[in-house]
Order: structure tokens, then sequence, then C-alpha cells
């Protein structure tokens, strides 16, 4: 259940403070002060006797006084007590959160706090602070993930790279148009590969900036076909659009991310189908949700490899995407800029040259 403010709870404390006392004052008042003025009245056996009033006036100031004094002191030490109690829980709590900060600062990530007792000011405090701590932890592994895969990835090429060049150095590569394709095709490798974990790193982290608009996923369809239809023809593949007769409702997408996303499974699936081969792109809707498929005719996909075929940089045997002409991060940043719009993205296969199936479902909004 949620907890009552840090303001409700000074406000209880006070008017706690404040009943007490009075409860105090009140009994002090009501117990003593008749039986004192009926014991006065006794032992003076004169009740009518006007110089009696008097003499019961300055009873009950004594009375008075002596309640509020009661009263007061006791008033005094509850407040001082519960002031105690809460200042050191106020204390503990903010002390915990600033050793985390600390920690944190060091680069322990892993650093979480437990919820106080203190409110749920203090309460939403811990909580936020948790998300922060949960969201640099998960930069931070995807820092040290992505340096990794990056130092591997940037091997191969840096590696051709520095055997061209000394061989140049050495005059045992002659230094020709070939010598020079090579070098440029492995600068442009490490160019892509730069641009495509700049991209993913960006969709991944949450930094990407959605333009989210509705959209007739139609036209989502037959544009990314126009697209692609010249690497279609230049590499004998069949690629071809299946929708439905009538109107699919539109989704809510950002059209040029979605646009890449599509392109990109697109053409992994031209590079993975050969001569002869068919690519379709298909759209269907649901009762909650639109689908894109993109289905090939190629190499397929082994069982065990369907479920890390979205990991960056990841090849499935020789190749599915450690095949020329990819960085072996599309499929990684399709993933991450489907699901930064909602969506989700999935793939299938019967299994090696039976073909695959990537589809693309997005919410109906």
């Amino acid at each position: 259940m949620p907890r009552a403010s840090l303001t409700v709870l000074f406000l209880i404390v006070q008017l706690l403070v404040l009943v007490v006392g009075l409860a105090v004052m009140a009994v002090t008042t009501l117990l003593i002060g008749p039986q004192m003025y009926i014991n006065e009245l006794i032992r003076e056996g004169r009740g009518s006797d006007i110089r009696a009033i008097f003499d019961l006036d300055n009873s009950f100031r004594e009375v008075s006084l002596l309640a509020m004094s009661v009263g007061g002191l006791t008033s005094l030490v509850i407040a001082a007590v519960v002031s105690v109690l809460v200042t050191r829980q106020i204390r503990y709590s903010v002390s915990q959160v600033g050793d985390a900060a600390n920690r944190i600062a060091s680069g322990e990530f892993d650093i979480r706090l437990k919820p106080s007792k203190l409110g749920s000011e203090f309460d939403a405090l811990v909580d936020s602070f948790n998300d922060m701590a949960a969201k640099l932890e998960a930069v931070d592994r995807t820092r040290r993930q992505m340096l990794a895969d990056l130092a591997h990835e940037m091997r191969t090429p840096l590696a051709s790279l520095k055997g061209h060049l000394e061989g140049i150095e050495d005059g045992i590569v002659p230094q020709d148009r070939h010598t020079a394709a090579i070098l440029t095709a492995q600068i442009n490798r490490l160019e892509h590969l730069a641009k495509d974990m700049r991209a993913l790193t960006q969709a991944e982290e949450g930094m990407v900036h959605l333009q989210l608009r509705h959209h007739d996923p139609t036209d989502l369809v037959r544009d990314t076909i126009a697209a692609a239809e010249p690497t279609a023809r230049a590499r004998q593949v069949e690629l071809s659009a299946r929708v439905p007769g009538g109107t699919v409702s539109h989704v809510m997408v950002d059209r040029r991310r979605m646009d890449q996303v599509l392109s990109n499974l697109v053409e992994n699936a031209l590079r993975h189908t050969p001569a002869g081969g068919r690519v379709t792109v298909g759209l269907s809707e649901g009762t909650h949700e639109v689908s894109f498929t993109v289905s090939d005719t190629g190499e397929g996909i082994d069982a065990e490899d369907l479920s890390r075929i979205f990991m960056r940089f990841y090849r499935v045997g020789e190749g599915r995407e450690g095949k020329p002409g990819g960085s072996g991060l599309g499929l990684a940043i399709s993933k991450a800029l489907v699901e930064a719009q909602g969506g989700a993205l999935t793939a299938s296969s019967a299994g090696p040259g039976q073909g695959a199936e990537f589809t693309v479902r997005m919410p109906r909004r």
C-alpha cells in the first residue's frame, strides 16, 4: 500500500504531541482542580464567604500552573523523543543515498537502495535512484560489450590494412589499382562498422529521437519493394509483395526508422538468397497488431541459432550475418529500432536450406 507523504507524517507527529499535551493538561485540571476546590471548602468551612473565593482562586491558579507545567514538560519530552527518532531515520536514509551515489561514481553500478520508511517522497527518491543505477549499469554493460565486440571486429580489417601496407613498404605487394581497391574496401568496412555501432548503441540505450505518426502499412511495403528492386534484379532474385486486398489499419511508427528496418530485413534476405530464389514482403492485420513479414527461399537458419540471431556480430555458421557487405549489426539494429517503437521482431526458419522469415509486429493504436 502507498505510504503517507512526509508532510502528512510530520503533521501527524505534531498533532500527536499537541493532543497528548492537551490531554495531560485536561486530565490534570479536571481531576485535581475540583478535588482541591472541595477540600478547600471543607477546610475553610465558609463556602459562602467571599474571602474563600479569592483563596480558591489562588488555589485554582496554582493547579492550572501545575497542570500546564506537567503537560508542557510531557509534551516537550515526547516531542524531543519523536524528533530524535525521525531525525535519525532521515539522516540514515539520506546518508544511504549519499554513500550509494559515491559508490556509483566509483563504478559500482550494481548498488540498489531499499525503500525507506519516511513517506512516499523518500520512497519515490529511492525508486528513482534505483532506476538511475539500473540504467547506468545497462549503459556500462552495453559499453563494455560494444568495446569488446568492436575490438574483435576491427581486428580483421586492421590486420589486412597493416599487412598490405607492410607489403607495399617491403616491395612484396605491388602498389597498383587492385591493392588500392583492397585498402579502400577495408577502410569502407571500418567506416560502415563505426556507423552501425553508433546507430545500434543509440537504439539500445533509448537515445533515438522518434517522430511517431500514423502511416499506411501498405505504403511502407510498396516503398520498401521499390527501393530494393534494383538490387534484387542484379542478384536475379524475385522480389514481390503480399498485401491484403482491403484497407489495413494505420500504424503509429517513425517512418524513416521503419523504412530502415524493412530495408535491413529485405537486404539481409537478398544477401542470403541465391539466384533464382524468391523474397516476399508480406503484410497482415490481426485483432491487436499489424504484422510485416520478410520471407526468403535462401539458406535458412538452424534451430539453435534462432535465439541468437539478433545478437550483435553473431555469425550463423559461416554466414547469415557474416557475409560480405554486412557489418553483422543489421538485425540487432532492426530489433532495437522496432522495440523502441513499441513493437517486436522475431525470426523463424524450418532449418538450413529451407529459407527464413522475419516478422515485425506493431500494435494497433
